[in-house]
């Protein structure tokens, strides 16, 4: 029976990492490594993808977050992806419960992933000390711009989103 359950859990994981949104109305968070990120970006060609790096700490993130829910449900029939990235730190014990207290709040509903590295791993790969960090990907799976800090700017990002749909 242990078998079946993993496959199961397997299953989900790769459903949720390839972007499909949840159906039910349910907010899923999945926990992944940084190669996970760059999977999810591989297994979306043909989708532009917005990729939003937050933390429950950090309050321009969860001010912000709201824009990005508007984005995907603006966009979610469109060939687009909105992506939460937690870069909340797993080793504390309720870091996974507040991110999930957060997205059900928010009623985020699309792929919401939480990075399992420690903050010196995802610092060196994002070039960030910390977030705020939205990304946005073209439909070729190219970098199309970084918005970090104070720059990240949910009008120009849909802005661009809206360019690069019509790509």
């Amino acid at each position: 029976m242990k078998p079946l359950i993993a496959g199961f859990a397997a299953l989900s994981l790769c459903l949720v990492a390839t972007g499909r949104p949840t159906t039910d109305g349910k907010v899923a968070v999945t926990v992944v490594k940084y190669d996970g990120l760059t999977d999810l970006i591989k297994k979306n060609k043909g989708r532009v993808l917005v990729l939003d790096f937050w933390a429950d700490y950090c309050i321009p993130c969860k001010r912000e977050f709201p824009k990005l829910v508007a984005l995907n449900q603006k966009h979610g029939k469109d060939p687009f992806l909105a992506v939460s990235v937690s870069l909340d730190d797993l080793g504390d014990d309720d870091a996974k419960a507040k991110v999930q207290k957060f997205l059900d709040a928010q009623k985020a509903t699309f792929t919401n992933l939480i990075l399992d590295e420690k903050p010196e791993v995802w610092q060196a790969k994002l070039k960030i000390d910390g977030p705020p960090l939205v990304i946005v990907f073209n439909k070729d799976g190219g970098l199309e711009q970084r918005f970090a800090d104070k720059a990240v700017d949910y009008e120009k990002i849909g802005q661009l989103v809206v360019e690069l749909l019509k790509k």
